[in-house]
């Protein structure tokens, strides 16, 4: 697995949408979901830089403990579920597909953006940031990432790291796509020391 960024989340993927979908990992093969309470949830967000410290903090103070807690952190693994049906080329059929988009796009159905001019030295530059009048609206600034990437990027660039034991997904954008691993530090590592026991293995059964 790649370095973690504290506390246990993933950001390989060259693009939040895919950020999300390897919240779900797998540990010594068994599934793991990083998304396990509100408050990962939360942290995910503002690691992702889909949520401020100051909206965290609110959220928080709104909902922790509250029954709709459990309700946005199962829409949120439900989001990824769907995101993840609909950037894998070829598994898509036609009703499982429209589901997903039924799904995104009610989580964007009522989104309201405000946008303010801030300076910025002697420049100025656009500020926009999603109101959240109710629950759900908490994923809103995720599925419209989840837009911006089905909209913008090759599907056929989305690839699973090589190493069999790994579930992390990335977008290749390297030069000629030639990425293989989540992380050539850990997972490349692993698999190229595997390889090469394995070529050993072979040179002594033939010596």
């Amino acid at each position: 697995m790649p370095k973690k960024i504290a506390p246990e989340f993933y950001f390989i993927g060259n693009h939040p949408a895919l950020d999300f979908v390897n919240t779900k990992i797998v540990v010594n093969a068994q599934p793991l979901d990083l998304l396990d309470t509100f408050d990962s949830l939360l942290d995910w967000m503002v690691k992702a830089n889909l949520l401020s410290e100051a909206e965290r903090n609110l959220r928080k103070a709104v909902y922790n403990g509250n029954e709709e807690e459990a309700r946005i952190v199962e829409s949120a693994r439900l989001l990824r579920d769907h995101l993840f049906h609909l950037i894998q080329p070829g598994s898509a059929n036609e009703s499982s597909t429209e589901a997903s988009l039924q799904f995104i796009n009610g989580l964007l159905k009522e989104q309201i953006m405000r946008t303010v001019l801030v300076a910025e030295g002697s420049a100025y530059s656009r500020k926009s940031r999603m109101l959240f009048r109710k629950p759900l609206d908490l994923l809103s600034p995720i599925a419209a990432s989840a837009v911006d990437f089905l909209t913008t990027h090759d599907l056929k660039l989305v690839k699973k790291c090589e190493n069999p034991a790994c579930v992390l997904r990335f977008y290749d954008n390297s030069k000629n796509g030639t990425r293989r691993w989540c992380s050539p530090k850990t997972c490349g590592n692993r698999m190229k020391v595997a390889a090469y026991l394995e070529r050993q293995k072979q040179q002594t059964k033939e010596s």
